[in-house]
């Protein structure tokens, strides 16, 4: 009885095996010289730029007759790292030529290391080819493995690959009157009082569900505040002094539809970036050694070496208040 036991389990995990996401080998051939493929990172040098990828056959040649996908329902990029917003596409074919309408897209999820596109139902016993675009914001990305998957296969790919950064660029930054970007030197510069600078997104990538903050990192700024606005028209935020070196900001229930993030200011403000990204981590505060203790006001003391203080005491403190960090002179 044991034996048949045995002989079962081990046939039923044969079985499932048989059907297991399928790896999908090719290669990424780009549109034009904006795009550049280097060993597996793609790197668009500007917006809507593509590349298209090609399915090898069994001898590694490009194959465009039609690859037979019918026993899954999206096709996945597992990613190691992205910085750029983008959609992908399925191209179909007839056997014969390529059928735009029975064509599938979907938009990436900012900063998601796992970005999938569902197949035609009806055509995806013959899959062309697919393509990847970049959007307003453009950058890199870098693809560990293609998978064609079923449907709980992508969902147990989402749970085990979970986001944890996703850098803006600093090579565009456009939202925002009374204020200007210079790209080479990345310094904004608020030109009336009360203006801001900052990334607005298109309506397909304003998902950041899966992020807990924004953070924005300066090698030198003037006094200001870090914004973010949501589709309900909240927002979040965090005052900052000059010289600060970074500024987090709590994200609100509002992230999965998230519209803009900003630097604001007065007039004659200027912010150097070194980077700025939405992070999975909770806020950051700048602080070696920093624990989370609440006093009975509700507000927290530190000395610059990050030692934490019951009472503020004269001279330039460390203050946190309802998750905002600030330098205070007392």
């Amino acid at each position: 009885m044991r034996k048949k036991t045995a002989c079962f389990l081990a046939a039923m995990l044969f079985t499932t095996s048989m059907y297991a996401m399928k790896e999908i080998t090719g290669e990424f051939q780009p549109w034009d010289g904006n795009s550049v493929v280097n060993g597996n990172t793609l790197n668009f040098l500007g917006e809507w730029n593509g590349m298209t990828f090609k399915f090898f056959d069994e001898e590694g040649c490009v194959y465009e007759g039609g690859l037979d996908l019918s026993g899954y329902d999206v096709i996945v990029l597992k990613m190691s790292d992205t910085s750029c917003m983008f959609k992908m596409k399925v191209e179909y074919t007839d056997g014969t030529k390529q059928q735009d309408s029975w064509g599938t897209e979907a938009a990436a999820q900012p900063g998601a290391l796992i970005a999938a596109v569902p197949l035609n139902s009806a055509h995806k016993d013959m899959v062309k080819d697919f393509f990847i675009q970049s959007a307003k914001y453009p950058g890199t990305i870098t693809i560990d493995k293609i998978y064609a998957c079923t449907s709980a296969e992508y969902a147990q790919l989402l749970a085990e690959n979970k986001a944890t950064k996703f850098n803006l660029t600093l090579k565009k930054i456009e939202e925002g009157g009374g204020s200007s970007y210079n790209p080479n030197t990345h310094t904004i510069t608020i030109e009336s009082d009360g203006s801001h600078r900052g990334w607005y997104f298109d309506s397909e990538y304003r998902d950041f569900s899966a992020f807990k903050s924004f953070v924005a990192d300066f090698q030198t700024s003037s006094a200001g505040e870090l914004c973010v606005e949501y589709d309900d028209n909240t927002s979040t935020s965090a005052p900052f002094e000059a010289g600060t070196p970074n500024v987090s900001v709590t994200l609100g229930s509002g992230k999965n539809k998230l519209r803009q993030v900003y630097v604001k200011g007065n007039a004659g403000a200027t912010y150097v970036l070194k980077e700025a990204y939405f992070s999975s981590e909770g806020p950051a505060t700048g602080i070696s050694g920093y624990q989370s203790v609440q006093n009975n006001q509700g507000t927290e003391y530190y000395s610059l070496d990050g030692k934490r203080q019951t009472v503020p005491r004269r001279g330039i403190m460390i203050q946190k208040t309802n998750g905002v960090t600030k330098k205070i002179a007392r």
